[in-house]
């Protein structure tokens, strides 16, 4: 089955907005074995959908729209729909008192122009909204199921989930894969990856960078069961090769990873950030259940407080300065020390976009990690732009807590 999907909206044209719901349909229609051959986006303008449908109608199976469902004058997808269909509106009294009570509920009276969203297209499927007010709808022409969705990621996904995922049903599914790495840039990761990558049959390796690491996605060119295990018979490979790279699978998260490691040994943790300003912190308690193992963090940011409360040595900060191996080595036993934990984690660098020298340069940082046996510092030169800096400092310093767990303490 070949499918496209279109996603309507000015401020997806215009860059307002970004377009995740068509990464999200992709990969749900691909799990089911149906290709994606298409995709595109128009703005709210009723000739540019209609070009679209009179373009894809007949050349696709199926055909996706998410967007321009609401109640106001800029909202035409609808409108488009039915003309390209010949289809008049019904008004749905039941639904529309529905909206009214649904709306009556969380406290607001209902907006007149809402009883758009109760005319119904007499040459359209409905589908439940559970968690919005404008219904999904379907219309089949000759050889094309056309599906209008809302653009609201949250009320799209309730009803391809609820309803039109079951509808189109399973076929063969294409076997995807991701191994999640950390700690060695794209390029060496290829390199690594060079004698594996030629042996593999029937998979695909794309590689996905981002500021925490990067992603191997490996899908199979094959469905259903061969297809998954030449899948896995490539990650297992990979795996192998990586070794403690890859730290996770699919959706796993690094945070997820070392919280598990916290439970299964029974320890605990407390965590010292300054460049950082509390992300580690942040990530660390995004797990539900972290505070089995969590005990307290600080953002010592200044000198001052990294003295009074981390109980730095002013010589330490004095002599080698904020930025430097024995100054996070401190951090991390004085953190460690004052929530009485298994383990501390520190991080100390330079953000920028000031305040860096050529000794050292904006993007350095020093991570340690203080154990019941020993500490640990190691020194770092991430992405020299500030936010992007907090976030691979944020990973770093997990990935190393990690590796000491491991093999260390």
């Amino acid at each position: 089955m070949k499918s496209a999907i279109l996603t309507i909206g000015d401020e997806i044209v215009a860059g307002f907005s970004v377009d995740t719901n068509s990464v999200w349909l992709a990969q749900e229609l691909l799990k089911r074995g149906i290709s994606v051959v298409a995709k595109k986006s128009v703005g709210d303008d009723l000739e540019a959908i209609l070009e679209v449908l009179k373009e894809w109608d007949g050349r696709f199976d199926l055909v996706i729209s998410t967007g321009g469902l609401g109640p106001t004058h800029d909202d035409v997808t609808k409108t488009a729909f039915c003309r390209y269909f010949d289809s008049e509106l019904m008004f749905d009294e039941d639904y529309w008192n529905a909206l009214v009570e649904r709306f009556r509920k969380r406290g607001y009276e209902i907006p007149a122009n809402n009883r758009s969203q109760a005319e119904i297209p007499i040459k359209a499927v409905t589908f439940p909204n559970p968690v919005g007010s404008a219904l999904g709808l379907k219309f089949s022409s000759q050889s094309t199921s056309f599906y209008v969705l809302p653009g609201v990621p949250r009320e799209m996904k309730a009803i391809m989930t609820e309803h039109l995922l079951p509808e189109l049903g399973s076929g063969e599914a294409v076997s995807i894969v991701t191994l999640r790495t950390t700690g060695i840039i794209e390029s060496a990761l290829a390199e690594k990856l060079k004698p594996v990558a030629s042996e593999l049959e029937g998979v695909l390796i794309a590689y996905l960078p981002a500021y925490t690491g990067v992603d191997l996605r490996l899908r199979g060119l094959q469905t259903g069961q061969r297809g998954k295990e030449q899948v896995e018979a490539a990650a297992a490979m990979i795996e192998a090769k990586l070794g403690e790279l890859v730290y996770g699978r699919d959706d796993d998260k690094l945070e997820a990873v070392v919280g598990q490691l916290l439970k299964e040994r029974q320890e605990t943790l407390a965590i010292a950030e300054s460049c950082s300003g509390g992300l580690t912190s942040s990530r660390i308690t995004d797990i539900p259940g972290s505070s089995d193992y969590m005990l307290g963090a600080v953002v010592a940011y200044s000198n001052e407080s990294k003295i009074a409360i981390l109980k730095v040595k002013s010589e330490t900060l004095e002599r080698n300065g904020a930025v430097s191996e024995p100054t996070a080595k401190e951090m991390a036993e004085g953190v460690r020390s004052v929530f009485n934990a298994h383990w501390g984690i520190a991080t100390t660098g330079i953000s920028g976009p000031s305040g860096g020298t050529s000794e050292k340069p904006v993007g350095l940082v020093y991570l340690a990690v203080a154990g019941p046996q020993r500490t640990v510092a190691k020194e770092a030169n991430l992405v020299p732009h500030r936010l992007p800096h907090k976030a691979a400092t944020a990973q770093a310093a997990l990935n190393l807590l990690r590796l000491e767990m491991l093999h260390g303490s």
